[in-house]
């Protein structure tokens, strides 16, 4: 590589070890003795050892030239001679061409295994009938191949194989960039591409197009492995633990070269194949959510079905929910790659407590004995996720519940339970205004969004204050997929549900006033008459600091 570098233009000569000598020899441009004529040595002399002599002038000479290796080489490559010799896209002289055609030449030996990714599966009947099915999926060795013949290419900009400057290693990693795009155009074609309706079957279990759409994602993993080690393995481990500064500065370079092509491979694997999976199983999370409601947990008639009176049985978390997510963690995220399923379990997690939280909140009656075990079945919750993450995430890359989307579905789920024993209403002879203005200095209510604060407080309405989902005829589950969308986002629903409040508070102010008019007082009325009122003066503001 050294003597591929002697250029009489830049006045390069290459020294090297005379075993029999001991002493330096020039190669070219020089005398045979160290004493005499000028000392310019190539940028990798330094990696030559010296026999040892008692030439002290030639010693001093070697080492001025090694100190001033890389300075003269920075002003050689910035020099008008350099760049007339260099050539470029629009004078098609100098060294351009051979340049465009090296690249052509890499980009051809990087994209001949292309041919074989992915193929068709086809397959004929007895009628002689073609049947197209997935497409075939590449094999362990395809993989290996390709990642040796990227490492191959990084190898030719290796500093110390002649690989000359770092441009090198930019202009091979743009190829390489390039052929993992066509790679993943492929990848995109082999995704079943069933969408979220077709990754389940009816008993929640994944479809063969799901399962064929997760082999491919661990591909497009593996993939985006060997982008991560290849500068690593080319630029750093043969040399090690003699490391020099430039080969890390090759394999920095190369890394950031590089991460273009792993940002496509993971928005190619989070949009084709996440994402429908996170909505699918969403959906199920939302239907178990649901019989929260069906089954009266937390209602007196259906104690039974949750917590015993005494406190003993099993709570709905504990009954439902705990099973149900050790299976989604067996079933669907240990199939995954750990770093795409903390994405699906990183989901799932946001969606479960905000659904979570706006099904127990519409809950009405909400009894003493109810909030308690409403209490109690928010921590076990809190325990079931923390365990759903933590399985999803593996040795590898863990994710705290409280790391999902800054906080704030785990802020919500600590502070619901200072909202559920919240005692501002004890006090009868307080206005209105007056309450709504200290419910806003509550701690608690910085991190739960409006909507819960709203459907808390019909629980303590009375009758005539219809709640959302009854004004809209909805079903529970129904209303808190308005809520929450099955991507996780609230923001919509949030302003939704501030409509559908101000509509149940302006039916409740008509339905009290004809109440009033027939029967002259509605003090008889179960539930106390100023949440209306609350709820009016509460919701503008609360809106306010949510978008704040």
């Amino acid at each position: 590589g050294s003597l591929g570098l002697n250029d009489p233009f830049l006045q390069w000569t290459t020294q090297i070890a005379d075993e029999d000598m001991g002493n330096p020899m020039r190669v070219a441009g020089s005398t045979a003795s160290g004493n005499h004529g000028s000392m310019t040595v190539s940028a990798d002399s330094w990696t030559v050892m010296s026999g040892g002599t008692d030439d002290v002038m030639g010693t001093r000479s070697s080492v001025m030239a090694t100190n001033s290796a890389t300075t003269s080489m920075s002003v050689v490559f910035n020099s008008p001679e350099w760049l007339t010799l260099q050539g470029n896209h629009a004078s098609q002289k100098g060294l351009f061409r051979l340049q465009m055609a090296f690249l052509e030449a890499s980009s051809e030996r990087l994209c001949a295994p292309l041919q074989y990714m992915f193929s068709e599966n086809v397959s004929i009947d007895d009628a002689g009938n073609a049947i197209s099915h997935l497409p075939l999926l590449p094999s362990k060795y395809d993989i290996q191949r390709f990642d040796g013949i990227i490492r191959q290419e990084l190898a030719l900009a290796d500093p110390r194989e002649g690989g000359g400057e770092l441009s090198a290693v930019t202009m091979i990693a743009e190829n390489i960039v390039e052929m993992i795009s066509s790679f993943c155009a492929q990848a995109e074609n082999a995704v079943s591409n069933v969408g979220e309706n077709g990754c389940l079957s009816a008993d929640g279990s994944p479809t063969e197009a799901l399962i064929h759409d997760m082999k491919v994602a661990k591909i497009m993993n593996f993939m985006a492995e060997c982008l991560r080690m290849a500068p690593e393995k080319v630029f750093l481990d043969p040399y090690r633990p003699a490391v020099t500064n430039q080969l890390e500065e090759a394999s920095n370079v190369a890394m950031g070269a590089l991460l273009p092509a792993r940002e496509e491979i993971d928005n190619l694997v989070e949009t084709m194949i996440l994402r429908p999976l996170c909505r699918a199983l969403n959906r199920r999370v939302a239907t178990m959510m649901g019989r929260m409601h069906l089954e009266g947990a937390y209602l007196q008639h259906g104690v039974g079905a949750g917590m015993d009176a005494d406190g003993g049985g099993t709570s709905f978390v504990q009954k439902y929910l705990a099973s149900f997510y050790d299976n989604l963690s067996a079933t669907f995220l240990s199939k995954l790659p750990p770093r795409y399923s903390v994405v699906v379990g990183s989901n799932v997690s946001l969606f479960s407590v905000f659904t979570f939280m706006s099904n127990a909140s519409l809950i009405r009656p909400l009894s003493e004995d109810a909030k308690l075990h409403l209490t109690q079945d928010l921590a076990d919750f809190e325990l079931v996720l923390d365990q759903f993450m933590t399985r999803a995430g593996g040795n590898v890359e863990s994710k705290a519940l409280g790391e999902i989307a800054n906080g704030k579905a785990y802020a919500e789920l600590r502070a619901v339970r200072q909202m559920l024993f919240w005692t501002g209403l004890d006090d009868k002879s307080k206005p209105a205004a007056v309450i709504a203005k200290s419910l806003l200095r509550e701690v608690w209510v910085r991190d739960v969004r409006a909507s819960t604060v709203f459907h808390y407080l019909f629980s303590f309405a009375p009758n005539l204050l219809s709640s959302p989902h009854h004004w809209k005829r909805m079903r529970v589950d129904e209303y808190v997929g308005t809520l929450v969308s099955l991507d996780g986002d609230t923001e919509e629903g949030e302003s939704l549900d501030w409509m559908t409040t101000m509509a149940c508070c302006d039916s409740y102010q008509q339905r009290e006033s004809a109440q009033s008019a027939l029967i002259g007082s509605s003090e008889s009325s179960e539930g106390d008459p100023r949440v209306a009122a609350i709820l009016m003066s509460l919701g503008p503001e609360l809106l306010r600091r949510r978008r704040a």
